[in-house]
């Protein structure tokens, strides 16, 4: 957790459809235009930019990523589904197993198409569709256990996944 007064801020808001690893790149970008900003503050302002503390009442612990987080639960609702597989790209890589083999997941998008019970596929055309808790999520990358990461286009070609087979 980061805490101590703030000499300056740019404001920035996060898209829905944004990876970690993308916000990641962006914030480091960001973040060093801050900071040569900050520099040029304390350099020529007389007298020096006030520190402004932090409001407290927002901040939050960040606990440390653990394989069981990375876990994806099914019976979660499909937006809750969709923040941790963003969440978790590129690493560690949000996962579930299929017929006893792990599987991550990447890029998906909250699917209003279907429902059955969490975890169940519900289409197998081109990208996976599962069901969740409320709603589905639908996936266009996958990495199954000791290969590289691939459109699951690719992988369904030979996966033979079949609407009604279940993610647990």
């Amino acid at each position: 957790m980061d805490s101590g007064p703030i000499l300056h801020q740019i404001p920035h808001s996060v898209p829905p459809d944004v990876t970690a690893g993308e916000l990641s790149a962006h914030l480091a970008e960001v973040g060093a235009q801050a900071l040569i900003e900050t520099l040029a503050m304390l350099e020529q302002s007389d007298p020096p930019p006030v520190p402004v503390p932090q409001d407290e009442e927002r901040a939050t612990y960040a606990p440390k990523l653990t394989r069981e987080i990375a876990r994806i639960d099914w019976t979660k609702e499909a937006r809750a589904v969709d923040c941790l597989i963003r969440g978790l790209d590129p690493r560690p890589g949000a996962w579930t197993e299929l017929d006893g083999a792990e599987i991550k997941l990447f890029n998906p998008k909250v699917n209003e198409r279907g429902t059955g019970a969490p975890g169940d596929v519900l289409s197998a055309d081109g990208s996976l569709v599962i069901a969740t808790g409320g709603r589905s999520v639908e996936v266009f990358e996958v990495q199954p256990a000791g290969k590289a990461r691939m459109t699951t286009d690719d992988w369904l070609r030979g996966a033979r996944i079949e609407p009604g087979i279940k993610f647990t």
